[in-house]
């Protein structure tokens, strides 16, 4: 079985894709293949891949636009039993030299991980160099745990070990347009660690019409998530429905106070338990930072709300509830 597969699917992004492939060949470790998936662009995709004449680039071209979804897969079925590892990567963004050297280093040394990404910046100009970036947790547990909240992994940074993914037949959900990495990682959380490097390996190109930003994609994408994180929240133990969780994490809609207690009331109960059950698994230093994330929760709902935050019934009523975080230091939260 051969080391290490790239997984790259492209569609009409000609302007990024020779800084892309340029970022992948040019790594430090070189035993790899590059696998580009061409979803029928109508750019001079063909010619620009054509033009690198490196025999570690293998182009496949669908037969008929299939999107993105469908297109991983047909990479992950094809690859998965071929090579040890499956690294991602996206036409529009950049790695670092050193970005397959470091994570294969961790996988060798971490059998235990199945899935492994890193740090990366978010840029407008990938020319930029900043000194630091938004962070990803690291550690497998707190992971589990953040995936309540986000997708917690820059999707072309991630690296698969193709043993596990194919031992419990793993797949990108199809009937997703966006958002089916998120859903991948909390089902592949279920059966094995995953893990964040530290290091900053990645650049990722901000662009205004991509899948998650685009205005017209933006409530498909809330759909998605809130479904996403209804079913996670079931890994804890507590049952929300997906317009439950739409209302709670991303509705703009003002509620009436009985409303809003009620629900409030429920996301709290999660959280408490959640959080609970969290102090058995996460360090000290995470506890902390994820009782704060529940608070700023808390918090967003009842801005959202439109319920009076100077309330002084709503402020006992809540502060009676929330168990996960001091009094103190929750009203320090609340009130920023």
């Amino acid at each position: 079985m051969k080391k290490l597969a790239v997984l790259l699917p492209t569609y009409n992004a000609a302007p990024y894709l020779k800084e892309s492939i340029g970022s992948v060949l040019n790594q430090t470790f070189k035993d790899f293949d590059l696998y580009i998936y061409d979803d029928c662009s109508t750019d001079d995709t063909k010619e620009i891949i054509e033009s690198f004449k490196s025999s570690q680039i293998y182009y496949i071209k669908n037969e008929q636009n299939i999107g993105l979804t469908k297109t991983l897969n047909k990479g992950l079925t094809f690859l998965l039993t071929q090579y040890e590892y499956i690294a991602r990567m996206d036409a529009d963004d950049w790695c670092f030299p050193d970005r397959f050297k470091k994570q294969l280093q961790f996988l060798e040394n971490n059998q235990e991980v199945v899935l492994c990404g890193t740090q990366g910046y978010w840029l407008k100009d990938m020319t930029q160099n900043p000194q630091d970036g938004w962070v990803y947790p690291t550690e497998s547990t707190y992971i589990k745990y953040n995936l309540l909240f986000g997708a917690t992994f820059g999707h072309s940074s991630v690296v698969f070990r193709s043993q596990k993914i194919s031992e419990h037949h793993l797949r990108y959900d199809e009937s997703k347009i966006n958002c089916q990495d998120w859903e991948l990682w909390t089902r592949i959380s279920k059966i094995g660690n995953m893990a964040n490097l530290p290091d900053f390996l990645m650049k990722y190109r901000i662009l205004d019409d991509s899948n998650h930003r685009s205005p017209d994609k933006q409530k498909l994408n809330i759909e998605y998530r809130s479904s996403i994180i209804a079913s996670h929240w079931q890994t804890f133990g507590f049952s929300f429905s997906a317009a439950e969780i739409k209302g709670l994490y991303y509705s703009e809609k003002e509620v009436e106070r009985a409303i809003f207690k009620i629900e409030v009331e429920k996301i709290i109960h999660a959280f408490n338990g959640v959080f609970e059950q969290s102090k058995s698994e996460l360090s000290k230093s995470n506890q902390k930072h994820f009782s704060y994330k529940l608070a700023r929760r808390v918090l967003s709902y009842w801005k959202r709300s439109g319920v009076n935050r100077m309330s002084p019934s709503i402020w006992f009523f809540i502060l009676k509830r929330i168990r996960f975080m001091g009094k103190m230091k929750l009203i320090k939260s609340l009130i920023r």
